[in-house]
């Protein structure tokens, strides 16, 4: 059985009591999640169509990886241990960069938000079984297309994707240009944000 740490609603800190992960989401109990973002150096972003039999959600494309936290881990453990999970990938820690950490009132969750970059082919991906079906990357303009034609079918970002994939182009950039990750061509040769 899975325990996931109760937060606080206002603060997102832990109170120190554990639920089962179930209990947790039938009840709406405050709990914390990760949101990893794969971009890779053409600029485009790793989606991921989730299982059929997921209990919710199900076979919806999403933007982003993660899970909930578990009561014995940390934000930063358990987007590395998601993303190899869900993918496959085991990657070098410091190359997982936390941007930003936001509240959800609809979800009930506190979510800590990742970004890496990563230069795999999809098909080269291993779904995991019963959480994703299969991988596609996707440009800023196809994604965009692709959620207005299907919106039911499309979970785009966590607030408005056009300004989130701006600032992980920059948060990417900037870890880039600190040596916490590496790409197969230039960066700087990404669409440029005016054409947004």
């Amino acid at each position: 059985m899975e325990l996931l740490p109760i937060v606080c609603e206002q603060t997102g800190e832990r109170t120190g009591a554990s639920i089962a992960r179930a209990e947790a989401i039938a009840r709406g109990v405050w709990c914390q999640t990760t949101n990893v973002y794969v971009l890779n150096s053409a600029g485009e972003i790793l989606c991921h169509q989730r299982s059929l039999t997921k209990e919710r959600l199900p076979g919806v494309w999403m933007t982003h990886l993660g899970g909930h936290v578990g009561h014995d881990e940390t934000y930063e453990e358990n987007a590395g241990r998601e993303l190899c999970e869900e993918t496959g990938l085991t990657i070098d820690p410091a190359s997982l960069i936390h941007w930003r950490t936001t509240r959800l009132p609809k979800a009930r969750i506190w979510v800590a938000e990742y970004a890496t970059l990563i230069d795999k082919p999809s098909h080269l991906l291993t779904p995991q079984s019963g959480e994703v079906e299969q991988f596609a990357w996707l440009s800023l303009e196809e994604l965009n297309k692709q959620s207005l034609q299907n919106p039911t079918q499309w979970c785009v970002g966590t607030h408005d994707f056009s300004i989130e994939y701006s600032c992980l182009r920059a948060v990417l950039t900037a870890a880039k240009h600190k040596g916490f990750i590496t790409s197969l061509q230039p960066i700087h040769t990404w669409m440029p944000l005016g054409s947004l």
